[in-house]
């Protein structure tokens, strides 16, 4: 499971307060209030600082110095592991816990907001189905009678209404008009079912443990009668909303292990302070994405240095030192490029979502970068077979 969403103090605004936009405010008050503790101060001053001042401005306050909470790099980890000094003029977000709703559907709403991978709802794929073929026979039939109309009009009855639409919608008992008008609202209404179904079978099914997960809590905190609830049983007809493109096997693979390490070290590292809050329960484990991010990242980023420096140490060992020894050790070396590139071809493939057409161009420029390696080194060391 990963990252929870935090309710906004929206839903605790006071009721006797109006909306008020921004154009209706004085541009005075967006101005910071002098402080008198601080202006009593000679070395207070801060004019010369950025205006509105934040935490994030390069320049400082007193020095003018660019403050360690300046830098991308500090503030994306300090962002991710909340290590940044507390700004001054952080907004105390409002989160509701799990343990403040009442079973029911509303119980249901909050434990599905708890995390990205439990927003898990049903497609109703054979009702889409069974709607859509009643569409299709309607439109069938449909033509059939228009294609009756057409061949009676041209046997029996006057075939210049099919040489001219005009002639035949102008009169008042135009049947191919009142048809022709039947068929377009019936082939509105089908295109848009048709292409609605396509765009919801075409979600991805949640993954077993994020659909497990979701089952045990509605069941366990007992929010919803058995019948109103088994429909988290029926995997083959769910679609997932919430999961991210880039989430794939290694992120569940992770925090599997580290939770089989210690899970109270798993959460101190990778659960947020809001993510505890919002849980209410000791017993449910949500972790940050971002932070799980950050932890993929760093492995993927080792990953591809193995690969590319591991071969490279490899074939410079395999550079032949003699004459004799010319033949073998080449057929190694191309033996050694073969195997890393097929390894690296298949990490492309299980650990990335990229595309086949990503995966052969990344693989083509790896293998590139190891022949020139071996071409470059094999001819600095000028070393060829005798010749008999």
């Amino acid at each position: 499971m990963h990252k929870a969403t935090t309710e906004t103090a929206s839903a605790g605004r006071h009721p006797n307060v109006g909306e008020v936009s921004v154009d209706d405010v004085p541009h005075e008050c967006f101005r910071p209030q002098p402080d008198d503790s601080a202006s009593s101060h000679p070395d207070s001053a801060t004019s010369d600082a950025p205006w509105p001042f934040d935490s994030d401005s390069s320049v400082d306050r007193e020095g003018g110095e660019t403050p360690w909470t300046g830098t991308t790099v500090c503030n994306r980890i300090g962002t991710a592991f909340h290590i940044r000094k507390r700004d001054p003029g952080r907004i105390d977000q409002i989160i509701r816990p799990l343990n403040d709703f009442p079973q029911g559907y509303g119980k249901v709403a909050a434990i599905e907001d708890l995390d990205a991978d439990f927003l898990i709802y049903r497609k109703f794929g054979w009702l889409r189905n069974y709607a859509l073929l009643h569409l299709q026979d309607e439109l069938v039939d449909l033509q059939q009678q228009l294609e009756r109309l057409d061949k009676w009009e041209f046997r029996d009855g006057d075939y210049k209404k099919l040489l001219s639409r005009r002639k035949d919608y102008a009169r008042d008992d135009s049947l191919r008009r009142n048809l022709v008008s039947k068929i377009h609202s019936k082939l509105a209404q089908y295109d848009k079912a048709l292409l609605r179904t396509q765009q919801i079978q075409a979600m991805k099914r949640p993954t077993e443990r994020a659909q497990r997960n979701l089952y045990h809590l509605v069941n366990n905190t007992q929010s919803l009668v058995d019948n109103e609830s088994q429909w988290t049983a029926q995997g083959v007809d769910l679609a997932a909303l919430g999961r991210g493109p880039e989430y794939g096997w290694l992120n569940t693979f992770l925090e599997d292990s580290m939770n089989r390490v210690s899970k109270r070290a798993t959460r101190a590292i990778f659960r947020t302070e809001e993510q505890r809050n919002k849980s209410g329960d000791e017993r449910l484990q949500l972790l940050s994405a971002d932070r799980l991010d950050i932890l993929v990242r760093i492995v993927l980023t080792l990953v591809a240095a193995v690969l590319l420096l591991i071969p490279v140490a490899v074939l410079f060992r395999l550079m032949p030192t003699s004459p004799e020894d010319f033949q073998l050790r080449t057929n190694l070396q191309m033996a050694t490029v073969f195997l890393f590139t097929l390894v690296f071809s298949l990490s492309c493939s299980i650990f990335t979502k990229a595309r086949r057409q990503e995966v052969f161009a990344a693989t083509a420029a790896y293998s590139a970068v190891l022949v020139v390696f071996l071409g470059n080194a094999s001819s600095g060391l000028a070393i060829q077979p005798q010749k008999n």
